[in-house]
């Protein structure tokens, strides 16, 4: 899986705009690729293969699959990912918590997560400028979720005797970072490979 792939496709509109955004490692996330197609453009549905293989579809808000995607997303399938966000940065909250209870140590910190993005409301109707909003706010929840993931990782490990779990329950002691939360990553499907 690449990434996503953020669709603009209003039926009204002469041509399609698609931004990619991917995991590019650790907790950064950023778009790498845009391009607006013209509908009338002769390989148009090679192009727009070709931009959204492998990657997860998110049509933007009126936006049409038209028979092009089998797993096209909307935007509201991103609440899901800030509600287990949320859920997996209370975990960690009172992980610590009880943590610096057992251990009696009150020098722990417990990570300020920001606040969760809001969807921002373009007012500007061209397809490349509704789907950078969208994939902006993309962007901004899955850094979200990285970012949870770095801080559990960070108290997984003992720094001084590389013991784990450490101040992580076994439940919250994987070994590394996840691409999504386990919900949200049962819902999402990158668009399959095909022969063109």
């Amino acid at each position: 899986m690449l990434g996503f792939a953020i669709v603009d496709r209003l039926p009204s509109a002469a041509a399609t705009a698609v931004w990619l955004t991917t995991h590019v490692g650790g907790t950064t996330v950023q778009h790498t690729n845009a391009v607006v197609i013209d509908l009338d453009d002769d390989e148009y549905g090679k192009k727009i293969y070709a931009l959204t293989a492998d990657r997860i579809v998110v049509l933007t808000e009126g936006s049409s699959a038209d028979g092009l995607f089998e797993h096209a997303l909307g935007v509201d399938a991103f609440d899901e990912l800030i509600a287990e966000t949320a859920a997996r940065q209370l975990l960690i909250e009172k992980a610590i918590t009880d943590y610096m209870a057992k251990s009696k140590n009150k020098n722990l910190v417990i990570p300020n997560f920001p606040a969760p993005p809001m969807l921002p409301t373009e007012t500007r109707a061209e397809p490349q400028h509704r789907a950078l909003g969208v994939a902006n706010y993309v962007a901004a929840v899955w850094s979200g979720w990285f970012a949870t993931e770095e801080q559990r990782l960070r108290r997984n490990t003992d720094p001084r005797t590389g013991a784990s779990p450490w101040i992580m329950p076994e439940e919250l002691a994987a070994p590394e970072v996840s691409e999504f939360p386990p919900a949200f990553a049962g819902r999402v499907q990158p668009e399959p490979l095909r022969a063109c």
